[in-house]
């Protein structure tokens, strides 16, 4: 919908004392009596503005309006709102950011506004405007007159929310109240424009976008809505006048940003369904309003391939196909090639798929180029600062402003449980995180920090809110029915910097690097002792390998010797689908991590598993480390008493020599000692290790390879094992 081209035609007084005076048909402003310096645009571009008080007019909508059928930069337009505002000062002309303009200031006839404050508001109806109501009566609309849409003229591209707009779609038709929940920049905006640019005539009012991101004070809020719906809620109750003007509409509003006036919104949502039961609802909000009739829709990131794709693969992922798009956008000359795709498809993982951060990226990839982009990703929060959108919200001009809207609205203990979740790599389960940030009960709490009083509960109060916020995803159980939760890449680096800034990070380190230590040597026992089958242990400590790599990086630079070793003897043994230079380099750290000061039973389960993570890659340190267990064994008294460790000793020393060693004395010595070690009532997964041990050293041709596969397979899996790599010895 464009300005309505009549414009009055009597002078209009405005300002404060009304000292200035618009009068259309001379084409003049007069400032204080005296006619001002304004050129043609400028005054075209007052009219169109003034014709319609309190309205939100796009860019689009003013350069029709200003500039009819003529192709012009949006600057021009920038130009002329500058030139005003010299004129009449800043605060006739209101900038609603990523939106357009609004004519701020009242108008009154020539003589009202002499007679002062108590003359008459005069506020000429407009075609496009209906004549608002009294408080508690209907408009004077037909039945087929469409409210201000306050849509702009044109919507970018909506990528990749196809199955997220006919799910919103469905929705609305059901329900009256639709709330799309997401993190900052994450696209609900847009996704809710679209959904009301494709319905502007399912309803006989039409549909109307209302922007909240300016708003702070509650009870601006009718006042807000009844600016944009083009009515007045005037009279001493203004969410009653609001109320009794929209009761009989039949119309979609959407309440953009509504996280910084949360309840707020909530109440006026709930009084608008209340009045109006023709009105729908949408609302944009980092967080649900939580009311009885809300159905909340969660957006998550764009889809990004899981792997390096070529370049017409990629572009079918919507985060590299909006990389792509707006990279193009901001340099003509850019193509998405073969070459280039799988470093976009790098850039959009470390990016979340949020599409505000992806859009930002774009704008430095002519400075940059995508590789360097890539590898600077751990200064986004400097390097994500240029927005191509100059005039999209503060908030959205940069990846560190998006952060910090978030973040404001959080309390000191939510704020503490934020910043202490950047220890983290990757996700972490509910009990690890309460291990990790709550305080211990004789720990002396800092009140400046916010942590005081911070148990495990009020982790588990904080860390709820933080995922409604949309600051904290959570994940699925992996079949285990345990839900995990996830500081994305963008809010752990924000919240890593709150870390130092509280000076909590060492200590959240430590106390990281501990919880961590203890998980792996419960797991490790887990598995050992029977309590878990060795496959559903590998898949169960895969939820937390990133967390013990970055936990044993962190011992070793501090020196907790023990602590990393616990860690890495778990990495070597659990982590069956680590890439073989990751096992050695994690058998390397802990042969060097090992001296005296290590508990002897430590020792020897390092020794056991080196030898057994060298595998046929290290066939020398195969042999010594499995020597280095004997050794250690033989010289501690108190590790003999442990029947099964001694049988895993001397097991690890036969299968440590070649294929077919059968026939080396100390290989035969070896096996004696493990057949006479093993008790038949041993469960498959302790029993397996001599099963393989002397299927290792039997020749491949031997009578008796089949026997002993067979009967090492059946162990493998009786063990919870897949019986890889001994199927082989059958076929």
């Amino acid at each position: 919908m464009q300005p309505s081209s009549s414009t009055p035609s009597e002078s209009q007084r405005f300002g404060p004392g009304g000292r200035f005076e618009l009068q259309p048909l001379e084409r003049r402003l007069l400032v204080d009596g005296e006619p001002a310096a304004l050129g043609a645009r400028a005054f075209d571009l007052l009219l169109a503005l003034s014709a319609l008080p309190g309205s939100l007019l796009t860019k689009h909508q003013l350069l029709e309006s200003v500039w009819p059928g003529v192709i012009v930069e949006e600057n021009n337009l920038a130009a002329q709102i500058s030139a005003l505002r010299k004129v009449l000062g800043g605060d006739v002309i209101a900038t609603i950011p990523g939106r357009g303009y609004r004519f701020a200031a009242r108008l009154e006839a020539p003589e009202t506004a002499v007679a002062g404050a108590q003359g008459r508001v005069a506020r000429p109806a407009q075609a496009d405007q209906p004549t608002a109501a009294p408080v508690g009566a209907a408009p004077a609309l037909h039945a087929e007159a469409k409210l201000r849409t306050n849509l702009p003229g044109m919507l970018p591209l909506l990528l990749g929310r196809g199955e997220d707009l006919a799910a919103l779609g469905a929705l609305i038709d059901q329900h009256a109240l639709v709330s799309i929940v997401g993190a900052g920049g994450i696209g609900k905006s847009l996704l809710t424009q679209h959904l009301l640019d494709g319905r502007r005539s399912a309803y006989a009012h039409g549909v109307c976008w209302v922007e909240l991101g300016t708003v702070t004070d509650p009870a601006l809020l009718p006042g807000t809505v009844a600016a944009a719906l083009g009515v007045q809620a005037g009279g001493s109750d203004a969410l009653a006048g609001l109320c009794g003007a929209v009761a009989p509409l039949q119309m979609l509003v959407a309440l953009d940003n509504a996280e910084q006036v949360l309840d707020g919104v909530a109440a006026l949502a709930h009084a608008l369904l209340q009045a109006a039961p023709g009105v729908r609802l949408v609302v944009t909000s980092q967080a649900p309003l939580r009311l009885a009739q809300e159905q909340v829709v969660r957006i998550g990131p764009l889809a990004v391939p899981e792997r390096p794709l070529p370049a017409a693969q990629a572009l079918g992922f919507s985060a590299v196909a909006l990389l792509a798009e707006r990279a193009q956008a901001a340099d003509a000359r850019f193509v998405l090639t073969d070459a280039l795709a799988p470093a976009a498809i790098e850039l959009c993982r470390a990016l979340d798929g949020l599409p505000l951060a992806i859009e930002l990226a774009a704008a430095r990839l002519p400075l940059l180029g995508l590789p360097r982009l890539v590898a600077s990703m751990q200064d986004r929060l400097k390097l994500l600062t240029s927005s191509r959108n100059r005039l999209a919200p503060e908030r959205q001009q940069t990846l560190r402003a998006t952060l910090e809207w978030s973040h404001g609205f959080l309390d000191e203990r939510e704020r503490a449980v934020f910043r202490r979740l950047a220890v983290f790599a990757g996700s972490g389960s509910l009990a690890m995180i309460q291990q990790v940030v709550a305080d211990p009960p004789d720990a002396d709490a800092d009140a400046d920090a916010g942590s005081e009083g911070l148990d495990e509960w009020a982790v588990l109060d904080a860390l709820m809110l933080l995922v409604d916020r949309s600051l904290v995803a959570v994940l699925g159980g992996d079949g285990t029915g345990e839900p995990r939760y996830r500081l994305l890449d963008s809010p752990r680096t924000f919240a890593r910097e709150r870390l130092k800034e509280a000076g909590e990070e060492a200590l959240l380190r430590q106390r990281h690097v501990t919880a961590m230590a203890a998980h792996c040597d419960l797991a490790f026992e887990s598995y050992h002792g029977g309590k878990i089958g060795r496959d559903e242990w590998s898949r169960a400590f895969a939820r937390d390998v990133e967390n013990a790599r970055a936990a044993m990086t962190q011992a070793i630079a501090v020196g907790e010797r023990a602590a990393a070793l616990q860690i890495g003897v778990t990495r070597m043994r659990a982590a069956q689908d680590l890439p073989v230079s990751e096992r050695l380099e994690v058998l390397e750290q802990c042969i060097a991590q090992l001296d005296d000061s290590v508990p002897p039973t430590l020792q020897l389960h390092i020794w056991i598993t080196a030898s057994q993570a060298a595998g046929e890659y290290r066939p020398l340190l195969r042999r010594e480390a499995a020597q280095k267990a004997r050794q250690i064994l033989m010289q501690w008294t108190e590790l003999q008493s442990d029947r099964f460790l001694c049988f895993k000793t001397w097991c690890i020393v036969a299968h440590s020599a070649g294929r077919g060693s059968c026939n080396d004395p100390e290989i035969r010595a070896a096996l004696a000692q493990a057949r006479a070690l093993e008790d038949p009532r041993w469960p498959a997964h302790q029993r397996v290790w001599r099963a393989l041990a002397e299927l290792w050293a039997v020749e491949p041709e031997s009578p008796d390879a089949l026997r002993l596969a067979r009967e090492a397979l059946a162990l493998d899996l009786g063990s919870g094992g897949h019986g890889h790599g001994i199927r082989s010895n059958i076929i």
